[in-house]
C-alpha cells in the first residue's frame, strides 16, 4: 500500500505478499478488504482491537455490521476507479451500547483478477475528545470573562492558575501565579464570624480552601480601603475541583461584591429602629393628650370634641412629614395644612423657615391650639382675621412667631386660661426649648412664640417672603 495521487493505493508486486500483510498489521488504524457484495474478507489487528472481536470472527460478516447505524449501501461503486476515494463519518460498533466514532475511507483494489474494496477506518474518539476540551476551554474562558463575580480557580498548593477579569480588577493586577493569600489578604467583615479566615496562616487558609468548602462567608480585602465606612464587603465562596476520577485536583473560589445589599440592609435595620422610636413617641403623645384632655373637660361630647381635634392636628403634622420623608419641612407648608379650614382669614409673612422633623409635631400642636381657641371665643369665631409673621435674631439664635388676631370680639384680660392655654406653654417649655408669650388685649389674642434656631431643629434661609394669605 502507497501513498498515491489519489489517496491509498495497494500494489501488489511477485513475492511481495508477506510484506503487505506487515505493514498492513502494523497500521495504527483499522484495514480490511471487503468484497462486491459487501462480505468482509480480511481485517488486520488494529480494526479487531477498536471492535473488540477476533479476526476470525469478522471474516465473512457483512461490511454493515461492523457500525451502529446507517452506512453508505452502494459498496459496488468503490470498487471502481474514483478520485480520492470515499470517505465518510461513522459510528464502530463495539458490544450491544457502545459505540466507537471513526472515519472511513474506501477504495478500489485488485485481488488477483477480482475486483475488491479496500477500507481503512481511523478513531475518532481521540479528535472528538479534543475538540470537546476546547470547546469546553472557550466555555470556561467565556464566563470567566463576562463575570461579574471575581472567580479563581486554585492549584492544589492555592496557586492561582486561572482569574476572571473581575478578579483582576478587584486587585488591579493579574493574580495568575501567585497564592490565593498573598493576592487577596481576607478579614472576616461579619463580627459574629470573627476569627473564622484570622485563625488560618496563609498556607493553612490555601490548603483549606482546596479541600472544604466555604459557602457564603463575608470578607474584606485588607489595607484596600482607608474608611472602613466605604470598604467593599463580599462574599467569599469555594469548593474542591474534581477530575474525572473523583480526585482533588484544585478549587474554585468567588468573591461576590455585597456591598449595595449590605448598605441596603443596614439602612433598613436603622429605618426600623427608626419607626419604633417614632411609633413610641407618637404613643406617649397620644396618652399624654388623651390624660390631659380628660383631667380638663366636664362631659363625653366636649372630650371628644377636643381630643379629636388635637389627635387630627398631630394628623396632619405626620401627613407632611411622610410628604417630605421625615426631611425639613417649610413652616409654610406646615401652616396650609394646619389651618386650611380658615386659609382665607389667615395671613402669612417671614422669610423661609425650614423646620427639622423633631420640631414639626409640638409646633403643629401649639398652632392647632391657638387655632382652636380663635375658633371659639376669638377672631374665627367672627369675622375676624389672624396675622401670622415670623422674625430672626442673631443673638442668640431665635425665631420670634406672632399670632395676632383681629377683627374679633372684644376680649376680657386675664380670661380663657385653660388646658389650651397650659398646653401651649408647656410644649414651647419642654419641646421646643423655647417661650410662649400671650397677652389678651381688647382687639384680640397677641401670642409670641420664641424657641431657638442652634441646632437640629431649625435653619432659616433667606431672603425673606413677601406678606401672602394662605390660600
Amino acid at each position: 500500500m502507497v501513498q498515491g495521487r489519489n489517496g491509498p493505493q495497494i500494489v501488489t508486486l511477485s513475492g511481495a505478499d508477506e510484506p503487505y500483510r506487515v505493514i498492513v498489521e502494523r497500521m495504527t488504524d483499522g484495514a480490511l478488504t471487503v468484497s462486491t457484495e459487501g462480505v468482509i474478507l480480511y481485517v488486520n489487528r488494529r480494526l479487531s482491537e477498536m471492535t473488540g472481536e477476533e479476526a476470525g470472527a469478522l471474516i465473512g460478516k457483512q461490511f454493515a455490521s461492523l457500525f451502529a447505524g446507517a452506512v453508505p449501501e452502494d459498496i459496488n461503486s468503490w470498487t471502481q476507479p474514483a478520485d480520492g476515494g470515499v470517505r465518510y463519518e461513522a459510528n464502530l460498533a463495539r458490544g450491544a451500547a457502545a459505540s466507537l466514532p471513526v472515519s472511513v475511507w474506501a477504495g478500489p483494489v485488485a485481488l488477483g483478477d477480482r475486483p475488491a474494496a479496500l477500507v481503512t477506518i481511523s478513531d475518532l474518539s481521540v479528535q472528538r475528545r479534543a475538540d470537546e476540551i476546547a470547546v469546553a476551554e472557550r466555555f470556561a474562558r467565556s464566563i470567566l470573562e463576562q463575570a461579574t463575580d471575581a472567580i479563581l480557580v486554585l492549584d492544589p498548593s492555592g496557586r492561582i492558575t486561572h482569574a476572571s477579569w473581575a478578579a483582576e480588577q478587584l486587585v488591579q493586577t493579574s493574580p495568575i501565579g501567585r497564592q490565593f493569600s498573598d493576592a487577596f489578604p481576607l478579614v472576616t467583615a461579619d463580627p459574629t464570624q470573627a476569627g473564622a479566615l484570622e485563625r488560618y496562616s496563609a498556607p493553612m487558609l490555601d490548603s483549606l480552601l482546596a479541600t472544604r468548602p466555604f459557602h457564603g462567608l463575608e470578607v474584606r480585602l485588607r489595607g484596600r480601603e482607608s474608611d472602613d465606612s466605604n470598604a467593599r464587603t463580599f462574599l467569599l465562596s469555594a469548593g474542591p475541583l474534581l477530575d474525572q476520577a473523583k480526585q482533588v485536583v484544585g478549587s474554585i473560589v468567588t468573591l461576590t461584591d455585597i456591598s449595595a445589599r449590605k448598605r441596603a440592609e443596614e439602612q433598613q435595620t436603622m429605618l426600623v429602629a427608626e419607626l419604633n422610636h417614632r411609633v413610641k413617641n407618637i404613643l406617649a403623645i397620644v396618652q399624654s393628650i388623651a390624660t390631659q384632655t380628660v383631667r380638663n373637660t366636664g362631659s363625653l361630647d366636649g372630650f371628644k370634641e377636643t381630643f379629636g381635634g388635637r389627635l387630627r392636628a398631630l394628623s396632619v403634622a405626620h401627613d407632611v412629614l411622610t410628604k417630605t420623608r421625615w426631611g425639613g419641612v417649610e413652616v409654610t407648608q406646615l401652616l396650609k395644612e394646619i389651618m386650611s379650614p380658615y386659609r382665607e382669614r389667615v395671613s402669612i409673612e417671614g422669610p423661609p423657615l425650614v423646620m427639622s422633623s423633631q420640631s414639626i409635631v409640638p409646633l403643629s400642636m401649639v398652632l392647632h391650639e391657638l387655632m382652636t381657641n380663635a375658633a371659639k371665643y376669638g377672631a374665627l369665631s367672627s369675622s375676624g382675621h389672624i396675622l401670622l409673621t415670623w422674625q430672626k435674631s442673631e443673638a442668640p439664635a431665635t425665631v420670634q412667631m406672632v399670632w395676632q388676631e383681629e377683627g374679633g370680639p372684644r376680649v376680657a384680660g386675664g380670661t380663657r386660661r385653660g388646658f389650651g392655654t397650659k398646653l401651649i406653654e408647656r410644649v414651647m417649655s419642654y419641646d421646643l426649648e423655647g417661650s410662649a408669650g400671650l397677652d389678651f388685649q381688647p382687639s384680640g389674642l397677641v401670642c409670641t412664640l420664641s424657641f431657638p434656631i442652634a441646632g437640629p431643629r431649625f435653619s432659616l434661609q433667606d431672603p425673606p417672603a413677601s406678606t401672602a394669605a394662605l390660600g
